[in-house]
């Protein structure tokens, strides 16, 4: 409303100005025309009467026409201070009111920034997922996530001169059934050839449920009375055989099944026999850890002497509370460990990187540079974070990071650099990383704390770490291996939930150990988990 009342009161101002210029102009008019008609009546007048009386009718109408004049600049006079106090206080109004304007503008402007800025950052937030960011794969949901391998011009399945793979016969068939018409329609009887035939076999499987019942009688000896001691070699009432405790553990461990549905699934297979408890399961979880103490020993000691380690670790739920559970591993052994925290803590209390002299791989976790051991960097990590600042702010140093890295993994796994070469990528890498800085001092506006400059400052702190590969042939690009040992947690997290108990993390950890490091060693899990139960576990 406010604002309607200025609008109306500058249009009053500027009609008022408008009707004393119109009035201005008019009176210059009459002005004009009087002078005119006075000429024209003196002449009149003049050519009729002598001249005294003709001085005497100029000196008249000349003093008329001086008051006259008089009165008209007057008022001409009063018109222009009048029209010249208006303009004025037009003037400081507009003035005023242009300064609030421009404020206006001004604050409009900043907050269209401030809103660019904050779209930008959002929709940076929006187009983060697995393959330019640290999120996990889950969280991208349908999004198409473009694959960063570089293709290789093969077409998909096997290539020509494979060889190829199909079954095998057993040699030692559990049955052998002979298939063989012993006469013809004729009446004629067949005749075949010792040991032509040809071989077809069915395999299968059998599920069989066993129960041993041991008896134990009281006896007494005829000659001195004494008592036998008849036990049996089971302690309890009901025992249950190693055969089908490892093969529960290994449905919990390998196949990521909860013990409920385990125990569905053992009441099924054996017919409504076996029923099992959900607190039995578990139990015999824990019971196994507790044996498995001496070979998860011997994993840590076969790790401590391994010229290259990788590091991850991942969060896990332990009864609604977030715990961490930790892998240390090569391409042999794997230990897990579950803790509370996640830094440094927990990787001393694990007992193995305190004493590590090799090379660590991991992801730029900044406690593990407390260990004094040679530390490398992801650089698959890296290459993600570099993907993302391309494609949210068109980074040119990024892309070119990009180009150099894979460069340099492609040379890598061709032959072994000389020094020459090794000194060339890293020129190269000071090269890029200049043209980083450079770029941003260009900008007219930068967000020194965004991601990307924050990715720039780290690849220049940690060069060697990011570029041991180059010179070691032993240290990997990348630190996949322990990213491909955390996956199976994030698979038994979606198929079997949380851990219910403050030792469910680290009981799992523990079987985990094991079975990771039987299957990289291409032993036979099952066997082993029975011979653990046997007291004879492997011991690697």
């Amino acid at each position: 409303m406010a604002k309607k009342l200025e609008c109306n009161y500058d249009r009053n101002i500027f009609a008022q100005l408008e009707e004393t210029i119109e009035l201005n102009e008019k009176l210059q008019k009459e002005i004009k025309e009087l002078k005119a008609a006075h000429r024209s009546e003196i002449y009149k007048l003049t050519a009729k009467a002598g001249r005294n009386e003709k001085e005497n009718i100029e000196a008249s109408y000349r003093k008329a026409a001086k008051e006259k004049k008089a009165v008209y600049e007057k008022e001409i006079y009063l018109i222009n201070a009048y029209y010249e106090r208006g303009m004025m206080e037009l003037k400081k109004e507009l003035t005023a009111e242009i300064r609030v304007l421009k404020e206006i503008v001004w604050r409009q402007a900043t907050e269209i920034e401030q809103l660019k800025e904050e779209n930008a950052g959002l929709r940076e937030i929006l187009n983060k997922d697995s393959g330019n960011s640290s999120k996990p794969p889950s969280s991208d949901g349908f999004k198409k996530i473009h694959n960063s391998r570089v293709s290789t011009g093969k077409k998909a399945g096997g290539q020509a001169g494979h060889k190829g793979h199909k079954p095998e016969f057993f040699e030692n068939p559990t049955e052998i059934i002979e298939i063989k018409a012993n006469k013809c329609k004729c009446g004629g009887r067949f005749i075949y050839t010792a040991n032509a035939y040809g071989r077809k076999q069915l395999v299968d499987i059998e599920i069989k449920t066993n129960v041993t019942e041991y008896r134990e009688y009281a006896g007494k000896c005829e000659c001195c009375g004494s008592k036998s001691s008849n036990r049996a070699p089971v302690s309890d009432r009901i025992t249950y055989g190693s055969n089908l405790k490892s093969f529960c553990n290994m449905l919990s461990v390998e196949g990521n099944v909860s013990v409920n549905r385990t125990s569905q699934m053992m009441a099924e297979l054996s017919g409504g026999l076996v029923k099992l408890s959900d607190g039995t399961l578990c139990k015999w979880n824990r019971d196994l850890s507790k044996l498995l103490a001496p070979s998860i020993q011997k994993i840590k000691e076969k790790l401590l002497v391994s010229p290259v380690l990788h590091k991850d670790e991942t969060g896990i739920w332990v009864d609604k509370e977030l715990r961490w559970l930790h892998v240390l591993s090569d391409d042999k052994y794997t230990l897990y460990y579950a803790d509370a925290k996640r830094g440094k803590d927990a990787d001393i209390e694990a007992s193995v990187l305190p004493a590590f002299k090799g090379v660590l791989v991991h992801d730029n976790w900044k406690s593990l540079y407390h260990f004094a051991c040679t530390h490398a960097e992801c650089n698959a990590h890296v290459l993600r974070y570099l993907k993302g600042a391309v494609e949210s702010k068109e980074r040119q140093w990024a892309q070119d990071m990009i180009d150099f890295l894979l460069k340099a993994k492609a040379a890598v796994e061709e032959k072994a650099l000389n020094v020459a070469e090794i000194q060339d990528f890293y020129r190269l890498y000071d090269e890029i990383l200049e043209n980083g800085r450079l770029e941003y001092l260009h900008k007219e506006k930068q967000n020194y704390n965004g991601d990307d400059i924050r990715l720039l400052r780290r690849l220049k702190e940690y060069k060697e770490q990011h570029l041991l590969f180059l010179s070691d042939r032993n240290v990997p690009f990348d630190n996949n291996q322990a990213e491909r040992d955390l996956r199976m947690i994030k698979a038994k997290t979606k198929i079997s939930g949380c851990f219910r108990s403050d030792d469910g993390g680290s009981v799992f950890a523990a079987l985990k150990t094991y079975t990771a490091s039987l299957r990289k060693n291409g032993r036979n899990i099952f066997i082993g988990l029975v011979g653990a139960w046997s007291m004879n576990p492997v011991l690697f």
